[in-house]
């Protein structure tokens, strides 16, 4: 296979090989990539705390907003089971 074909093929065949090895030779980060266990786990900790941090947010609201609605619906209720507030008797028959 000579030509113009073969010559691009091999080509792209070794560019790809070159990308594929490059990350193993490129640390993410002088912190993470390389360090003590402690700097590690710290990173790790930091990460899961700030992927969970949202959904307790949006958590904690939706558990509000339930409470809330709770509250509003129970006293919306409240107000129509309550009986009409009957007026006192006067004293003695009306007089002209």
């Amino acid at each position: 296979m000579s030509g113009p074909r073969g010559l691009r093929s091999s080509g792209v065949a070794l560019l790809t090989a070159a990308l594929v090895s490059l990350p193993s030779l490129a640390a993410a980060c002088a912190a993470c990539g390389v360090g003590n266990g402690r700097n590690k786990m710290a990173f790790f900790l930091t990460t899961v705390f700030l992927s969970l941090l949202p959904l307790a947010l949006i958590g904690a609201g939706l558990f509000w907003l339930a409470r809330k609605g709770r509250d509003f619906v129970a006293s919306e209720f409240r107000e129509s089971d309550e009986p009409p507030p009957v007026a006192a008797p006067e004293h003695g028959p009306a007089r002209s």
